[in-house]
């Protein structure tokens, strides 16, 4: 077994008693740096005080793929003794089949478990994208922790010096993007680019595709209910318009770049605009980044749809193999909770997964960010990989690879598409057996 393992069976003992209640030890995996660990064991001990309970804190890997070979190392052999595990908002549907219902495991605000009349009130004061990405049928297999969204950077110095507006359409990005661009070339930034964007790992470019296809009203390539949507005129347009920016306001090595590389870049002052995610909001405000004061955000352009930011960020489930499901439920519920998720935010630059933290004056007098952040959450979209659960990472793959060959000229989008729907029917029995 894992290191994991082998930490987990050696720290983790049952209380035993003769019938009467004990203190029960439970174990939650969560914090992938020691800031994040350290975060996590200070809630735990929190809960543990008032309970009368122990929770021991095991690091997982900062990998995601070690992270989650980890997990199902452990729960693919029912391992009881990890309880709550912190999993990526994309592996609900991967991990569902070992992940406990949460709704009769959490506690309303006054303690008592929820009954048949009111089954949604512990999960209310959550974004509601957030929970649908975590239900599965019936079954609520997390609660949402932290968030990350994909949002559009620009250099608001250059859309004032050029009396550009903030673009809010995809039109306008083109617009803006070629205006800043040609300008800064002419004063000798010759390597300047207008909008970058990463595509170069499969995921990367399958969350940015994604965002361009659904703000352009062509769905999310597999729909909610397991049917198979991407073949559609809206999506071939939105693939196509990406194509044409690729030399003309994008590099060519777009197609190669990590999110990281183009962070680096544009805070190196090398771009106008750029798709990142939130998370790379803190590492611009390092005051040694050239343009540390003169960068913004807003919510990504829209097409003929509506505005779309994938959603992304943590979640804390509860292992169906528990020993104390109750008591792991009630922590899950309590690091989730508002006060803590305050204290995340505050502490650490988490972005909350609760809708009223956003109009915090607390959290926004400390965090601008979050008012900034607030007009994107309706817009929130999810990677379809709750649908299409465990076959998810070749959906994503196969996705990337049809729309990279659409932006590097080798296939159209439409016969790119046309092959991608049928390549995906014949995966999951035309999206009713995923």
């Amino acid at each position: 077994m894992t290191r994991l393992f082998t930490v987990l069976i050696t720290a983790c003992i049952l209380a035993t008693g003769s019938g009467v209640t004990h203190a029960l030890d439970l174990t939650i995996a969560c914090g992938r740096t020691a800031q994040e660990t350290a975060l996590c064991k200070g809630a735990a001990d929190e809960w543990a005080a008032k309970t009368g309970h122990r929770v021991q804190v095991i690091t997982t890997p900062t990998d995601d793929a070690q992270r989650l070979a980890r997990y199902l190392d452990l729960l693919q052999v029912r391992a009881p003794e990890l309880d709550v595990l912190e999993i990526d908002a994309l592996w609900c549907g991967q991990l569902s089949a070992h992940l406990a219902d949460l709704k009769p495991l959490i506690a309303d605000r006054n303690g008592a478990h929820h009954n048949e009349r009111d089954p949604d009130e512990a999960t209310s004061d959550f974004l509601a994208p957030l929970i649908r990405n975590a239900t599965l049928g019936e079954r609520l297999v997390a609660l949402p922790w932290y968030l990350d969204l994909g949002l559009l950077y620009y250099r608001s110095d250059l859309l004032a010096r050029y009396n550009l507006q903030v673009p809010r359409t995809w039109s306008d990005v083109e617009d803006a993007a070629l205006r800043i661009q040609e300008a800064q070339r002419l004063l000798g930034n010759t390597s300047f680019w207008g909008f970058v964007w990463a595509g170069g790992g499969d995921e990367a470019l399958t969350a940015t595709a994604i965002e361009w296809i659904s703000s352009q009203g062509g769905g999310t390539v597999v729909e909610p209910d397991g049917r198979v949507s991407v073949n559609n005129p809206r999506a071939q347009f939105a693939l196509q318009r990406a194509a044409d920016w690729i030399r003309g306001i994008t590099p060519a090595d777009a197609l190669t770049a990590t999110p990281q590389e183009n962070l680096d870049g544009f805070r190196a002052g090398g771009a106008g605009l750029m798709r990142n995610w939130s998370t790379a909001w803190t590492s611009m405000q390092d005051q040694q980044t050239p343009v540390a004061a003169r960068v913004a955000v807003a919510s990504l352009p829209k097409g003929s749809g509506a505005p779309a930011s994938v959603l992304g960020g943590g979640q804390l489930a509860v292992s169906r193999y528990s020993r104390h499901p109750m008591e792991a439920g009630g922590l899950v519920r309590y690091l989730t909770g508002a006060a803590v998720q305050q204290r995340r935010a505050l502490d650490a630059g988490f972005n909350p997964t609760r809708a009223d933290l956003y109009t915090d004056p607390e959290l926004i007098a400390a965090r601008p960010l979050l008012a900034d952040l607030a007009p994107v959450l309706p817009n929130l979209v999810a990677r379809p990989s709750t649908p299409t659960g465990a076959q998810y990472p070749e959906v994503s793959a196969t996705f990337a690879a049809a729309v990279r060959a659409v932006l590097r000229g080798d296939a159209t989008p439409d016969a790119a598409l046309a092959g991608l729907q049928r390549t995906l029917n014949a995966l999951s029995q035309n999206g009713t057996a995923w």
